[in-house]
């Protein structure tokens, strides 16, 4: 298991097996999901880990597991997602990385999404990436503040076309800055 980045109070690493089930908890959490259209079940969970840890196995970056140092517990996930150019997410005229986080309930407002993602704008700019976006439902003033925080422009708005289904969610603000 791998290491990528350390602050002052979190690791982001490979994902370990023991991180499905609790990772699975927080995707069945109708709170941690309320800005997503559905929960997760533990299959899709699982095959969600697995598809980010093969891309951090190949990439060197990803959707990392965090977990907090003074526990070693795990408590969500945050890193960079590849969107390829080609994605029916159409944020730009080429492939773009994003920005994105997800923490557990349990240790919500403690500035934990924020610390982790700066750290992995700092590691991403380091690994030659120059800019980054981030999304969200435009509802989910969170993570708005997560990406203000980190000094990302809101550069507009769209209609997010997998959630079309639920109109409070499929309005989506997006996000960028350069590294």
């Amino acid at each position: 298991m791998r290491t990528y980045i350390e602050t002052k109070r979190l690791i982001l690493r490979d994902w370990k097996d023991e991180d499905i089930a609790l990772y699975q908890n927080m995707n069945a959490n109708p709170e941690v999901r309320r800005y997503f259209p559905d929960l997760l079940s533990y299959k899709a969970t699982e095959n969600t880990i697995k598809k980010m840890q093969q891309i951090i196995d190949q990439y060197g970056i990803g959707l990392f597991a965090v977990e907090l140092k003074a526990t070693k517990s795990f408590i969500g996930m945050v890193g960079l997602n590849y969107i390829p150019e080609s994605s029916e997410i159409n944020i730009s005229d080429k492939s773009v990385y994003e920005i994105g986080w997800r923490i557990d309930k349990t240790v919500w407002g403690n500035g934990l999404a924020t610390e982790a993602a700066e750290a992995v704008l700092e590691y991403a700019k380091a690994q030659g990436i120059q800019e980054v976006y981030s999304f969200t439902a435009e509802i989910n003033k969170p993570s708005r503040r997560v990406m203000e925080k980190l000094e990302m422009n809101h550069i507009r708005n769209f209609i997010h076309p997998n959630v079309v289904q639920d109109e409070k969610l499929a309005d989506h603000v997006l996000y960028h800055k350069y590294l």
